[in-house]
């Protein structure tokens, strides 16, 4: 009896144990998502007036500092990022997209795209994938080898270099980024993974990012069913082995690709936006940055004032930018919706938000609205309203 109450007593102590840490990692989640959507704000009103600023500052000390000022800026959107990304996959609602894709096409992307990254550095960066057909999701695959890819490059010293290298086996691809870098401490790799660790950054230079890019990898891999493998000895570097499975089919031969269309003029040209914002810093930043753009402009806080400003302005507004969340408990897609029913039309826009939750998403989608998070940079926001314009209305 005795031994059966001490069974039940472990029993027991073992549960609460286990609720008390599902409770913090949930706590964990809340701050990440909270953090993260606060956070965006200020850094959204920074970002848009450091881009309303390139057309106002003049060659000299000014340009040079307003360089280090996006500098920052990118570093701080990247942190971010990573915090949005947790928040998101922690809440669920990455949902994945599997089918058969051409590995050796987005290989050679990648490395096409970090290439001048690692060039800059002095690392040299190379490729030659065979033509393999795997079965993934193309977007989130993508995301856990540029993670992989951007820590190879940043802890590989001037002189070193990082190879993307790709095999079969067992009926699996096995994708590996390999570097001569400083690598990894074997009481370090079991926790390489783990949110905020580090290696070889002492200092906490944010310049070197928060330590959430392998944290993403292993919820990914988790996620997509991609185990991935390490080796790592220290002086001589690492290799991060992802494993995905064939798709049977041989990938097309390789093509070439044609060359990219020149970029498109400005969006605006006189267009009207309608903009709700209700943070006063970021909606100036919107507005002057649409205007930089070409728009005309009408600004609102919430809802009301949204559909009060179209009235009064007399003039259909040819798009819309909008926050999700708003004061008082609003949103972004009621003042689309009661906008829409005023003019009678189904008047295209864009849904900014900071926020990782599946409903923002769902709700975007079930207003037609394009969903782009915050911040967003001003090349990113003129992108968008280019993708915008030329995607048309929904339906």
């Amino acid at each position: 009896r005795a031994s059966l109450g001490a069974l039940a007593g472990a029993r027991e102590a073992a549960e609460a144990a286990q609720a008390a840490a599902e409770q913090a990692d949930r706590a964990k989640s809340r701050f990440l998502a909270a953090a993260s959507h606060d956070l965006r704000q200020p850094v959204q009103g920074m970002a848009l007036f450091a881009g309303v600023l390139e057309g106002h500052v003049a060659d000299g000390p000014g340009r040079e500092a307003l360089a280090h000022l996006n500098r920052g800026l990118d570093a701080l959107k990247g942190m971010l990022d990573g915090l949005l990304d947790i928040s998101r996959l922690e809440a669920g609602s990455v949902a994945t997209d599997m089918r058969p894709l051409d590995l050796r096409d987005l290989l050679r992307e990648l490395a096409g795209a970090y290439g001048p990254v690692a060039e800059a550095r002095g690392v040299r960066l190379s490729a030659s994938p065979p033509p393999l057909s795997v079965l993934s999701d193309r977007v989130l695959l993508g995301r856990m080898l540029r993670n992989l890819l951007e820590n190879a490059v940043r802890y590989t010293p001037p002189g070193g270099s990082v190879r993307l290298e790709c095999s079969t086996a067992g009926g699996m691809a096995r994708v590996t980024v390999a570097d001569t870098g400083i690598g990894i401490p074997e009481e370090h790799q079991g926790r390489v993974f783990d949110e905020f660790h580090q290696v070889g950054n002492p200092g906490r230079n944010r310049e070197e990012g928060l330590g959430l890019g392998l944290a993403i990898v292993r919820r990914l891999s988790v996620l997509l069913g991609h185990p991935v493998e390490v080796w790592s000895r220290p002086g001589e570097g690492s290799r991060f082995t992802v494993l995905v499975p064939l798709a049977g089919a041989p990938a097309k031969p390789a093509t070439t690709l044609p060359a990219p269309a020149p970029a498109p003029p400005d969006p605006g040209r006189g267009r009207l936006a309608l903009v709700v914002e209700d943070d006063a810093i970021v909606l100036l930043g919107l507005r002057q940055m649409l205007e930089s753009l070409g728009y005309a402009v009408l600004m609102a806080a919430d809802p009301d004032q949204a559909v009060e400003r179209v009235r009064r302005e007399g003039r259909a507004p040819d798009l819309v930018v909008t926050d999700y969340r708003l004061r008082d408990g609003r949103v972004g897609t009621e003042a689309v919706a009661r906008v829409r029913s005023e003019l009678g039309c189904a008047l295209p826009g864009l849904l900014l938000t900071g926020e990782a939750g599946p409903e923002v998403a769902a709700d975007a989608e079930a207003h037609g609205l394009r969903l782009v998070h915050k911040p967003v940079t001003p090349r990113q926001l003129a992108q968008a309203l280019r993708s915008l314009r030329t995607s048309g209305p929904p339906a």
